[in-house]
């Protein structure tokens, strides 16, 4: 399923990670919360080669480090298309929430929901999951799902109360998300990862 390593964010915690294929011979960054230094020390004097910046959605307190990154590696920003306005809306990234300006500059390109992003030998397929943010999205590989603040540990979910939040978006995403299959492991924006099956018994989900 490729190699994932999480880095936790300054702030709240929020998670980062490097996900790359089996051969470690390229990489994208998810959630950009750790600075390139921070991820240098983990690979010590080797990081496979940063081919993108995915974002889950456009909250500043998964942007702490997105600058830093994009002067480091030169690679694209991509972001749900949907949410990519909100890199430069404070009021649409909470960045005032952190203490942080309110322009995170424009990304590359924005996705579309059913997208796939090839990360060497691997892809990543891009899943369209509204709710926390208007334009939220995941990141589906063979076995593991990128859930940004979609879908949390333990039964937890995303912040509605933000702007472009919704309680009827996110709770049909959550169910797009209990739908796949269950032996997916789950990393999600904050905390620790889970499964696809743990969370539909904590969600009370059934199969049809």
């Amino acid at each position: 399923m490729g190699r994932i390593i999480r880095f936790e964010g300054r702030g709240i915690g929020s998670n980062c990670y490097l996900f790359s294929d089996d051969d470690a011979t390229a990489s994208v960054l998810i959630d950009p919360s750790a600075s390139p230094e921070t991820t240098a020390q983990a690979f010590g004097a080797y990081v496979p080669t940063v081919k993108a910046i995915l974002l889950t959605h456009a909250h500043a307190d998964h942007l702490f480090a997105l600058k830093k990154w994009r002067e480091a590696t030169g690679a694209p920003v991509l972001i749900g298309r949907f949410d990519r306005y909100a890199l430069r809306d404070s009021e649409a990234n909470v960045a005032s929430l952190f203490g942080l300006p309110g322009d995170f500059g424009d990304a590359d390109r924005g996705l579309e929901d059913g997208e796939e992003i090839a990360v060497g030998r691997d892809k990543l397929t891009v899943l369209h999951t509204p709710g926390h943010t208007v334009g939220s999205v995941c990141y589906l590989s063979s076995e593991a799902l990128f859930s940004g603040d979609t879908l949390f540990s333990l039964g937890g979910v995303g912040r509605t109360d933000f702007f472009g939040g919704s309680d009827e978006s996110l709770a049909e995403s959550v169910a797009r998300l209990l739908a796949l299959p269950p032996t997916l492991r789950v990393y999600p924006g904050h905390g620790p990862e889970t499964t696809v099956e743990r969370e539909r018994i904590y969600h009370g989900y059934r199969i049809p």
